[in-house]
């Protein structure tokens, strides 16, 4: 029978998706734009003090009179740290452009921390045109130890960007170099004295130059380190954004507690006493926070996976179940007394039996044999358990006694309960009969072959799960040597490449060509001759049952 959508099929899809990878590509591809947006703008910073060194120009070199002045060799050291974001992006000779601008990017960081803390006097290091502006540090042209500490650590960045290994760290060094340069830019946006508690003291641009090019090194490769964890979909992603956000918002949360502080507290002895004691409370909630969320997510893990559990369980128990369903409504060949009959099966590929055959004989009080041909719609998992049950209820009807008519009439009730339909035929001989009654419900006629004159037994009653079919009862004469053949529709709905049917006519012709074979033979011919028919295997169960008199 052609396969029909049970109501039990799955109705719902995916309730939702935890990763989806389209859009997790295209927020790397825009991080990576981004990222070099923020290198060619360090860049351009770097080149335009430089520029305002060589034109005279000390609204670029300060960008304000109350503001202190970017040194040439910070201007340098921009210049070269963007150029090197730029270049690792590409291979050949770029890359050796790439490890040269590092290398005096973490020169100038490390011969400028040397200075300040052995407190030398002027060098040649020192980069400041003295009749041009006035130095804000104790060495003109000296950068402050912030700012070389700054260019170490992406000096380090880089190093690990041009090298490609170790993108952790890299982006790790890159993350400390974006802290320092945000820092001394919200101490500036805040006006708060560099010698005040966290905010660092550069140059505005210097700081803005610092950051750009840590968050270059963060950004243009989104698909390694903990950028790439940052964007992966799972739990382990979800932790780690939830961390990140915790201690960005703390380090938000001590920049502006600070600018409070230095305002409303009289002494900046007491800002920084009051401001030490509001630090730890916050560090010790960065640091509690994320253990809560890693608890929670570890319990909403665990009640996962032991939902998971019970899942694989029930699915095994289903399996278990379905192998015993399996097991009871293998095709046996009937066992009818004065009867010789014979039975071929050819199941679909990879499909449940739909296709049930059964016999009942009951001794009393009306001893008879029951024979039920039943085709349930579809091949799936619920039609074989329909299947299954329709068994059970046939047999408990008929040995109880239940005529044929009031037999049928349960089982088409039953039927549209479980909301399908199939179709069957069902026979009923009394012991030491040649009468036999007969149903058919919807499904292919059976053949009566009595000599050479072959007729079929018509339908008497609609599709079994019809609630308002008419059920007729039909009885025929068989007398020895009678052929009565019966079959499913997967038999003559066998196609061939054309899509053309095998139809009951060539199924007519073979079974009267060996209507003088053994029972056996016939059933194999009609299975051979659709699989003939088809030159593959058939897409719906096929079962003929050939019975002699």
């Amino acid at each position: 029978m052609s396969a029909t959508p049970s109501p039990y099929e799955s109705a719902a899809g995916v309730a939702g998706m935890v990763d989806r990878p389209g859009q997790r590509s295209t927020t790397a591809l825009r991080l990576e734009r981004w990222g070099m947006y923020a290198a060619g703008s360090a860049v351009l910073i770097g080149a335009a003090v430089l520029v305002g060194y060589a034109t005279r120009r000390s609204s670029v070199v300060k960008l304000a009179p109350q503001l202190p002045p970017m040194y040439p060799n910070a201007a340098i050291a921009l210049l070269c740290a963007g150029i090197a974001v730029i270049a690792s992006r590409h291979n050949g000779a770029w890359r050796w452009v790439a490890a040269v601008t590092t290398a005096i990017v973490g020169a100038i960081g490390v011969v400028g921390l040397w200075l300040n803390v052995g407190d030398y006097g002027t060098t040649r290091f020192d980069l400041f045109p003295d009749d041009f502006i006035t130095p804000t540090t104790p060495v003109g042209g000296r950068p402050v130890a912030e700012t070389c500490i700054a260019f170490i650590l992406l000096a380090g960045a880089l190093g690990s960007l041009t090298a490609r290994r170790h993108p952790l760290l890299g982006q790790v060094l890159g993350m400390a170099g974006l802290s320092v340069g945000l820092s001394a830019v919200a101490g500036y946006v805040l006006g708060v004295d560099r010698t005040s508690l966290i905010y660092v003291g550069m140059a505005l641009h210097t700081g803005l130059g610092i950051a750009l090019v840590g968050a270059s090194v963060i950004l243009v490769k989104p698909n390694v380190g903990f950028v790439a964890q940052l964007l992966d979909g799972g739990v382990s992603g979800t932790m780690a954004r939830r961390t990140t956000l915790t201690i960005v918002l703390a380090t938000l949360g001590l920049i502006a507690l600070g600018a409070l502080l230095s305002e409303v507290l009289p002494t900046a002895e007491l800002s920084q006493s009051v401001f030490s004691v509001l630090q730890v409370s916050v560090l010790g909630a960065a640091v509690l926070i994320p253990a809560a969320m890693l608890a929670s997510t570890e319990r909403q893990l665990r009640e996962h996976l032991d939902a998971l559990r019970r899942g694989v369980e029930h699915d095994e128990d289903v399996t278990k179940v379905l192998e015993v369903i399996t097991g009871e409504m293998t095709v046996v060949v009937p066992d009818v007394a004065g009867w010789e009959i014979a039975m071929r099966y050819q199941p679909a590929t990879g499909h449940l039996a739909g296709d049930s055959v059964q016999v009942h004989h009951r001794h009393g009080p009306d001893p008879a044999t029951l024979v039920a041909i039943i085709d349930i719609a579809g091949h799936d998992a619920y039609s074989a358990v329909v299947a299954y049950g329709l068994r059970a209820h046939i047999g408990a009807l008929w040995e109880t006694g239940a005529t044929l008519h009031d037999l049928v009439k349960s089982v088409n009730d039953k039927m549209v309960r479980c909301s399908t339909i199939a179709t069957g035929v069902l026979f009923a001989v009394a012991d030491g009969s040649q009468r036999v009654e007969f149903v058919n419900c919807g499904h292919p006629p059976p053949l009566h072959v009595r000599g050479d004159h072959g007729t079929t037994w018509m339908r008497t009653s609609p599709l079994l799960g019809i609630s308002s079919g008419q059920i007729s009862v039909d009885t025929y004469e068989v007398v020895p040597g009678d052929l009565i053949v019966a079959y499913t529709d997967g038999l003559v709905e066998a196609r061939n490449a054309a899509k053309e049917q095998l139809g009951d006519t060539t199924i007519h012709r073979v079974v009267q060509m060996y209507r003088d074979q053994a029972p056996e033979t016939i059933a194999d011919a009609c299975i051979d001759a659709a699989l003939q028919h088809s030159k593959a295997r058939l897409t719906d169960d096929a079962l003929v049952m050939v019975a002699r008199t």
